[in-house]
């Protein structure tokens, strides 16, 4: 049989231990949610019609002259900021739930796309992008042999 030295302190050192772990997992949930509080990312839809493709972005109390859209390499992305309103000084805040920062959002487009023609338009906080797709030649024609 083994013999084990008993030392009192060693219960008492796991619980602060254990105190300490659940103490840092808090504040490091904390921490997470505020980063996440300011941190906005707009929703996107994306749909594909006969003739386009369509991404639609929400961008509520976004200014179109805050966004910017880009294409480089095959490669669409949106791009602006969404800043915090004016404090208000006359009331006090009990919980804010909008979130704001800076965003980009980017969409790797298919290769049969006029880049030439991509369009952008917002209305309402709704950007919507128009990306035509290429015409494709699918009638028959003989071909002679010379």
């Amino acid at each position: 049989m083994l013999v084990k030295r008993y030392e009192p302190f060693n219960d008492i050192r796991k619980s602060f231990d254990l105190v300490n772990a659940i103490m840092n997992s808090v504040a490091q949930t904390a921490q997470t949610e505020e980063k996440e509080a300011m941190a906005f990312t707009p929703k996107v839809n994306t749909r594909e019609g006969k003739e386009a493709y369509h991404i639609e972005v929400e961008l509520p109390g976004i200014k179109k002259e805050e966004v910017e859209v880009k294409v480089e390499e095959n490669v669409l992305s949106i791009s602006g900021e969404r800043n915090l309103r004016d404090e208000v000084k006359e009331e006090d805040y009990h919980k804010v739930e909008s979130y704001y920062g800076k965003f980009s959002r980017s969409f790797t487009l298919p290769e049969r796309v006029d880049v030439e023609n991509i369009h952008a338009e917002s209305t309402d906080g709704l950007l919507e992008v128009v990306i035509p797709k290429l015409k494709v030649d699918t009638s028959s024609k003989k071909i002679e042999i010379k």
